[in-house]
């Protein structure tokens, strides 16, 4: 079985995928990005292509004044009922992190039309991408690559490598001709695979019940992977039933 070693695996194509590998490339790591499916994209590139922020030019130009305390308290009412099972510091890293990342794709090229009033937001924050969602992946790809950053498609991740600390060393990859490999990973192995909403009934039953369990998900590669990963190694699952939402 042959070998090959980088500082960082992404195991996910997909919007998050590309932007977790551009920003380790730009701080100097080699990265491999491994996506089971034929292209790059993921669900990312299947969805309405929106994002919401604060603090945007767009705002600023249309003379509305929005900050990310704003936006952190009207995440809470957009939560509802569900709020008391939000993770609070995660929803505080979001708002406070989004107007650098917003600044950043519009640097990649990224272009944006907007904002779009959105209730419960106090005031219009959404962002839509022009001219549709894949926009995202094409622009990221040109940066992760000028970055060179290598990427396999048509490579499932079977199994993660067990380092002798207990960590995880780096990745099992099957090429869709069924060849096998390794990867090793010197720094890190990030898992950017999506949700288990196209996952087999029996997976998607340990967290859900009833109607739900009949409707497909709109990513027939959305099939839990990272999930399956992670656990493999001892990691848990948590707030799986909050698909329900």
């Amino acid at each position: 079985m042959s070998t090959l070693e980088t500082e960082i695996i992404v195991v996910g194509g997909g919007g998050a995928g590309l932007m977790a590998a551009h920003a380790a490339a730009s701080r100097g790591c080699s990265v491999v990005v491994l996506e089971k499916a034929a292209r790059l994209g993921g669900t990312t590139a299947l969805s309405v292509g929106t994002i919401c922020c604060s603090g945007t030019p767009h705002q600023k130009r249309a003379g509305i004044n929005d900050c990310p305390d704003d936006h952190f308290e009207d995440l809470g009412l957009c939560a509802g009922t569900l709020e008391r099972r939000d993770n609070l510091a995660l929803r505080r890293l979001l708002v406070d992190e989004l107007p650098a990342t917003f600044r950043q794709l519009l640097d990649l090229g990224i272009e944006f039309v907007g904002p779009i009033e959105e209730k419960p937001h106090r005031v219009p924050r959404v962002h839509a991408i022009v001219p549709h969602a894949r926009g995202y992946i094409r622009q990221l790809y040109r940066a992760c690559k000028a970055r060179n950053v290598v990427f396999q498609t048509g490579a499932r991740v079977t199994s993660l490598l067990s380092a002798p600390d207990g960590g995880v060393a780096g990745a099992r990859v099957e090429s869709a001709q069924g060849e096998a490999r390794e990867i090793v990973a010197t720094k890190a192995v990030i898992l950017a695979t999506g949700d288990f909403s196209s996952a087999d009934r029996e997976f998607k039953s340990r967290f859900m019940t009833g109607g739900l369990l009949e409707i497909g998900g709109i990513n027939p590669n959305s099939t839990g992977d990272g999930q399956r990963l992670g656990e493999a190694v001892g990691g848990t699952i948590v707030n799986g039933d909050l698909a329900w939402g």
